[in-house]
Formats: structure tokens, C-alpha cells, sequence
């Protein structure tokens, strides 16, 4: 195994330990057992990085498991699936086996199959281990993943861990349900219904316990007077009792104004009922408090991952648990009785010894003592980390010493490899070219600073290390960099662009992630950007200009179009004079002459007009605004009504979206492209359709006809001003429309394009973006 994968199942088994501790650690101070089984399917699912994790409960009949609780699972199937518990299951034969059962490939198992709970999922692998144990089993833990995969005997230990925190929990709960019925000191209460829910009787303890005020009960109806008590098993027990003539026993709260706990028995009789109640309020608190301490104590004992003592005032050992008394060769009546300091765990070091008898001392006066020491021999050596704490009696007095630690030699070590490894790093981030490379911890503190670029700038890397940003650089460059640092803290990637020293640099700033996809710390790379920067400077100026440039034109094509068109008509005026006025002198010839000259002087006029629309697409276009597709095309189609009419065209159109645009544009756009549809149609009646489809954030809207198409070489210069594939002869038009259409489209944010073949038809096609998107 390399070092990379050692130093990954080392962190692994570092964090399965570290969940064990803390399912343990709920477990002491939690009474929640569903709350503590929905967290560890969870924890487990989570550090086995496994789609599925369950708790299966077996059944009183010994024949079913029901999934208690899940992760991972379809909705529904928690709290209602069962699997059964006959050796041909996992289930079943998980619940005999004494170790822990790994399954590589489900499908290829031969111990068992199924059950349908797990093909029904896909699962493939998966480990499952029994809570409790195989002679008085009370469920199993299992936990599955629909990708083959070989689990270690770590995983199936950590597993196992967990799966033991659950049954001692277990075990905790059904030990104190058996004492609830000895614990207290409980005086009985009686009252009595009839067959319509009155009170007909209550004894003083029972008017002490709910009727406090002294008021009357009897004749009134309990649930009147007690109307908490509906939905709560008040009711339904009570029912039962009544309606199938059969004794109950329950315990349960009513809240404000009794706020009280009680113990019920409740039997049938001729006329209605007769309960028997006591207050058990204060039972029920001292026993939350007992299974808070016992699970304490218990869960500390028992778990697999904690060294745990219990000592004396004296420092004397009163008891040890198995998990520390596996690192030392003697048995626990060798060290019961005797110093702390004094046991074999301390090895031959008198300064260890003496620091461990003062951590007592302090202990047994009260104070709660950190510490963090080497246990063992020196060619053996270990290092424990825990915490020396006082335990007191309800004077508040100490009257014994608990030390708890965790084995921490893998931590030690791993962080030596850390080093080592931030030793490498450093030695590469100190050659990284015209660049700066930093790594920061939690409290924006840099733990590493190198890069070439140092030389230039006025910060030594060695002075920067161990300081927080804000007293490494100026104020306007920390602030830059403070919220990009604070981000990638929260697991985002920041960059920022800022000037420092004459120079512009821009610094990348990423988290950087454990194993478990933790942040624990961030890297910067920072770049000096002066070059580019200027370059950008220039473009941008150059730009600028021709923006300028473009207005200018823009401006003189207006003004040149605008001026032109007196002259034009002019000449048209003045021909059409001369036709009507010398019409008995002029021959064929002249009149066929004058004809071609004033429809010339028109078609100039309109290429005049054309080319005046053209200029005025940014310059004179309407604000932006929603537009439903429909009212500008359904516009189109009215204006161009008698060619459509005329040409016996078919236009149809399904329904067109919403987008934000120049209403008035629309209307040109589509009306420009029903015209040329229905105007190169060909010899049949022309066929038109108009359609839309979404493409990520833009509408692609076609306009498709069946007419005589387009050749493949000529699809992109029919958008040019002026360009016209058929003379004048064959169809009118100026060569401007398409052209006009393009710049719509474009002043939109789109692009449009044709897709045609000669002979059969074109679909001009035009994105524009979708409503919001803008």
C-alpha cells in the first residue's frame, strides 16, 4: 500500500472511532433511543460513504424484522417494511452469526439471498451485524451500497461498534421500564364512570391529584373536564376498557394544569368504570436522571474506543475497563487497590508517573484536568489524550475521580506525516512562477507563504507565517481579501482581482478538504496580471472607439437615407409629369422608357426606406418589455392579409411563448419572414408554419415554408444588406429584409440562421432569450 492510501485508511479509522465516541457520548446524555438510532444509520451511512444504513427490530414472534429506521430508503418503506428471519435471508443469518457479515456481491451469495428489501434497493454489498447478542438478539444494523465494493475489517468492526452503543442503549431502556413498576413512593387515587363517561365517585387522593381547586366533579362529563386528555391513550385505553370489557394498564402525561405524570389501571365493571391512578411524576424525573447516570457510566465502560478508570479520592483504582486493560499485561485485581500513578500503564517514567499523581490530586479537589501524555514503554510507546474529571454526591462533594482518554497514537503520527507532507508542498510553492502561494488555517492565520514573487514585493513569506492577513498587508488589500478567505472557509471558490504595489494581481482562493470533504483550512494563488491587465486597457479603448466609429456611420446612414428621399421623389414626380403631360408624343419606347425610370427612382425609394429602418434598429427601437409571441405575429399576418389572401397561402402557428423584446421589432421580424415564405413559394399554394421550442435558457422559434429554397452556399449571405438571389424580374423586394431581420435579432441577443434545400423549402430559425433570463 503507498503512503497515500495508508494515510486515507488511517484518516478513515481515525473518523469511524471518533463516531463511535460520539454515538456514545448521546448515548449518555440522551433518553431518546429512536432519536439515537436515527443518528447512527445516519453516521454510519455517512463515514462508509453508503447510499442505505437501517435498523431492523425484531418482532415479538421471533419470525419478522420491521426497519425501525433508515436512510436512504424509498418513502414509505421506514417503519413498515419487514424481511423475515429464517436462515435463507441476511437478515436471518446475520442474527446467528457471531461476527460480522460482509457481503461482496448479493447476487453472487451463497450464505443466503435477498430479501426483497434489498433487491427491491439494488443493493449489492454491505455489512450487517446483530444488536445485542446472538443468544437474546434485539434487531440488527446493517448498512449497503449498490456499487461492488470490499469492506475492510475495519469497516466491519466500526459497524459492530456502533451496533454495541445501540444495544447498550437497548438494554438501558428495558432495565429501567422493569423498575418504573418498584420506583417511587405512590399513593393510589380512585374515581369511577358510568356508561356515559360521569363521574359518579372520586376519593380524596383523587380530588387532591385533579381536582385541586376543590371544584365538584361528580355528574360532569371526564372528557369536558379533561379536555387534554382526548387523543392522548387517556381516551383510547379508556375506550378499550369500556367498549371490550378488558383491563388496562398505562402511564401517561397530562399537561397544564395537572403537568403531571401518571400510572393508570383501569377496570371494566357493570356500570361503567373503575380507575386506579397514582402521581408519577416525580418517579419518572429520578428515573430520567438514573438512566442519564447509568448510561453514562455504562456506555463509557463498554466503549470499545475509550480508555475509562474509576478512582478514588486517594487516587486508588476502584475499576478499569477492558479496553485499557488490553494495553498492559496484568489483570484487573493486579491493579485494583493500588496508586494510579504506580499501574504498569505509566511504564518507568517517574515524570509521567508524578504528572498522572498531581492530575489526581487536582481531580479529587474538584477541578476537571486536561492532558495529553505517552503510556508504555519506550520501544512501546503509545499517547492517550482525555480528561481526568470529579464526581460528586448532591452536596456537591467529590467522591470519586473518572479518567477518560482515547488512544491518539494514529493522530500523532498522522500529523507527522502532515508535516512532512507541508515540508514537500512548501519546497514546490516556493518555485511557483511570477506567483504567490499561501495556505491559512481557521482563523485566517497563514501557515505557509512562498512563491517567487516575493522578490518583487515588500513582505518577507517567513514574517508572513504564524499572522493573520490583516497584519500582513494593507488595509485596502485585506479587506479585498478577507471575504474571499471567509468563503472558501465555507467550502466556496473565490477569486479576486486588486492592486498592490503598482502591480495588478489576481488571487484564486480555495478550500481545501480532508477525507470526509471537511474544510480544515485554504490555498491562495496569486498572479501578477499588469500585462494583461494593460492589454485589456487597450482593448477596451479600441473598442470604445469603434463603438464611436459605428455611431458616427450609423448617423450619416441616417442622415444620407433621410436626405435622399426628396430628390428621389422628385425624379419620380417629374417623370410621371412628363408621362402624363407628353403621353400623345411619346412612342412605345419612351413610355416604356419613363415607366423603367420611375419604377428604378422607386425601388431606390424603397431600398432608402429599407436602409433607413436598418440604421435605426438600436437607435430607434422601443424599451424592452414582456411580449407574448403570439400578439406580434398574429400583427404580421394581419398586415400581410391580402398577400396571404392573394396567394392562397395556409399559415399556421402553434402557441408561441412570452419572451422580453421590442414589440414593434417582433412584428417587422415576423413579418419580413412570412413575406419572403409566401413570396419564393414557388407554384403551389404556399405553405407556412410557425413554431417554438425551449434550448436551455433561449427560445429557438422556426418560421418553415415549402417553397424553392435556398442553395447550401448562399444560407449565410442572404442576411446581407442588398443581396437578393432573384433579379427584380422574378420577385420584387430590395434586399433588405433579412438583412433587417438579422439586426433585430441580434439588438435581442440572439442569433438567427436558415436551413434550406432547393426545391424543398427553408426554415428560417431565430433564438431569443426567455422571459427572466435577460
Amino acid at each position: 500500500m503507498d503512503s497515500s492510501s495508508s494515510d486515507a485508511a488511517l484518516r478513515a479509522r481515525i473518523r469511524q472511532q471518533e463516531v463511535v465516541a460520539e454515538l456514545g457520548q448521546q448515548a449518555l446524555e440522551t433518553d431518546d433511543l429512536d432519536g439515537l438510532m436515527r443518528d447512527a444509520v445516519a453516521a454510519v451511512a455517512e463515514t462508509l460513504d453508503n447510499e442505505y444504513a437501517k435498523v431492523l427490530e425484531l418482532l415479538p414472534d421471533g419470525n419478522e424484522l420491521v426497519l425501525r429506521h433508515g436512510v436512504g430508503w424509498r418513502d414509505g418503506v421506514v417503519g413498515g417494511a419487514t424481511v423475515p428471519t429464517d436462515r435463507d435471508s441476511q437478515a436471518g443469518y446475520t442474527l446467528a452469526a457471531e461476527a460480522p457479515v460482509i457481503v461482496d456481491d448479493l447476487a453472487a451469495e451463497p450464505r443466503f439471498s435477498g430479501p426483497d428489501l434489498l433487491t427491491d434497493h439494488d443493493v449489492v454489498s454491505g455489512i450487517s451485524v446483530v444488536i445485542g447478542s446472538t443468544d437474546d438478539p434485539w434487531g440488527v444494523l446493517g448498512t449497503h451500497t449498490t456499487d461492488r465494493r470490499e469492506f475492510t475489517d475495519d469497516d466491519a468492526n466500526f459497524v459492530q461498534s456502533v451496533a454495541n452503543v445501540l444495544a447498550s442503549a437497548v438494554e438501558n431502556h428495558r432495565v429501567q421500564r422493569r423498575r418504573e413498576e418498584v420506583y417511587g413512593r405512590i399513593s393510589d387515587a380512585f374515581f369511577a364512570l358510568d356508561d356515559d363517561w360521569r363521574f359518579t365517585y372520586l376519593n380524596d387522593r383523587a380530588r387532591e391529584l385533579i381536582a385541586p381547586e376543590g371544584e365538584s366533579l361528580v355528574g360532569t362529563e371526564v372528557w369536558e373536564q379533561f379536555p387534554a386528555a382526548v387523543g392522548r391513550k387517556f381516551e383510547s385505553k379508556y375506550e378499550a376498557a369500556m367498549y371490550r370489557q378488558e383491563t388496562v394498564s398505562f402511564e401517561e402525561y397530562y399537561p397544564e394544569p395537572l403537568n403531571a405524570w401518571f400510572e393508570v389501571r383501569a377496570y371494566p365493571s357493570g356500570t361503567g368504570l373503575s380507575v386506579y391512578f397514582r402521581d408519577v411524576t416525580d418517579r419518572k424525573e429520578r428515573e430520567r436522571e438514573l438512566r442519564r447516570t447509568e448510561r453514562r457510566f455504562t456506555a463509557i465502560f463498554e466503549d470499545p474506543n475509550i480508555l475509562v478508570g474509576l478512582l478514588g479520592t486517594d487516587g486508588t483504582v476502584l475499576d478499569i475497563n477492558q479496553t485499557a486493560m488490553e494495553y498492559i499485561d496484568a489483570d484487573l485485581d493486579d491493579v485494583t487497590g493500588e496508586p494510579f500513578w504506580e499501574t504498569p500503564w505509566w511504564g518507568d517514567d517517574a515524570d509521567v508517573r508524578a504528572d498522572v499523581r498531581e492530575w489526581v490530586e487536582r481531580a479529587a479537589d474538584g477541578e476537571y484536568v486536561d492532558f495529553e501524555t505517552p503510556i508504555g514503554q519506550p520501544d512501546e510507546r503509545r499517547y492517550i489524550n482525555g480528561v481526568f474529571r470529579p464526581v460528586t454526591n448532591d452536596d456537591g462533594d467529590v467522591v470519586s475521580v473518572i479518567v477518560s482518554d482515547r488512544d491518539v497514537t494514529e493522530r500523532r503520527q498522522y500529523e507527522r506525516r502532515l508535516e512532512e507532507s507541508e515540508r514537500r508542498y512548501r519546497a514546490l510553492a516556493e518555485y511557483f512562477p511570477n506567483g504567490l502561494v499561501t495556505l491559512f488555517d481557521e482563523d485566517l492565520n497563514y501557515t505557509l507563504a512562498a512563491g517567487q514573487a516575493f522578490d518583487s514585493i515588500p513582505v518577507d513569506p517567513a514574517d508572513a507565517e504564524g499572522e493573520h492577513v490583516r497584519d500582513v498587508w494593507d488595509e485596502a488589500t485585506a479587506d479585498a481579501l478577507v471575504p474571499a478567505f471567509e468563503a472558501a472557509l465555507d467550502g466556496a471558490e473565490e477569486s479576486v482581482e486588486l492592486a498592490y504595489e503598482g502591480r495588478e494581481w489576481v488571487v484564486h482562493v480555495v478550500p481545501i478538504t480532508d477525507e470526509h470533504g471537511d474544510v480544515f483550512a485554504g490555498m491562495t494563488m496569486a498572479q501578477d496580471i499588469t500585462e494583461q491587465v494593460e492589454r485589456q486597457q487597450r482593448l477596451e479603448t479600441l473598442v470604445e472607439q469603434l463603438e464611436e466609429s459605428n455611431e458616427r456611420l450609423e448617423q450619416f446612414a441616417y442622415a444620407a437615407s433621410h436626405d435622399l428621399q426628396e430628390p428621389l421623389r422628385m425624379v419620380s414626380s417629374y417623370l410621371q409629369l412628363v408621362e402624363r403631360r407628353y403621353a400623345d408624343e411619346l412612342d412605345e419606347d419612351g413610355r416604356e422608357f419613363i415607366e423603367f425610370a420611375v419604377d428604378g427612382a422607386d425601388r431606390m425609394r424603397d431600398m432608402i426606406d429599407g436602409l433607413l429602418e436598418y440604421s435605426r434598429v438600436d437607435s430607434r427601437g422601443d424599451p424592452f418589455e414582456p411580449v407574448d409571441l403570439n400578439d406580434p405575429l398574429e400583427d404580421a399576418r394581419a398586415n400581410l392579409e391580402v398577400k396571404i389572401s392573394e396567394a392562397d397561402a395556409d399559415v399556421t402557428a402553434e402557441s408561441l411563448p412570452t419572451v422580453t423584446a421590442d414589440p414593434g421589432q417582433l412584428r417587422q421580424l415576423f413579418q419580413n419572414l412570412l413575406d419572403n415564405a409566401v413570396t419564393y413559394s414557388g407554384e403551389g399554394p404556399p405553405s407556412v408554419h410557425v413554431a417554438a421550442e425551449r434550448d436551455g435558457d433561449d427560445w429557438v422559434v422556426s418560421v418553415s415554408d415549402d417553397g424553392v429554397g435556398i442553395d447550401a452556399a448562399d444560407t449565410d449571405s442572404v442576411f446581407e444588406v442588398f443581396e437578393r438571389l432573384h433579379g427584380p424580374d422574378e420577385h420584387g423586394g430590395t434586399g433588405i429584409g433579412l438583412a433587417l431581420c438579422e439586426r433585430i435579432v441580434e439588438r435581442h441577443g440572439g442569433d438567427i440562421w436558415v436551413d434550406s434545400t432547393p426545391g424543398d423549402g427553408s426554415t428560417f430559425r431565430f433564438t431569443l432569450p426567455a422571459e427572466g433570463d435577460r
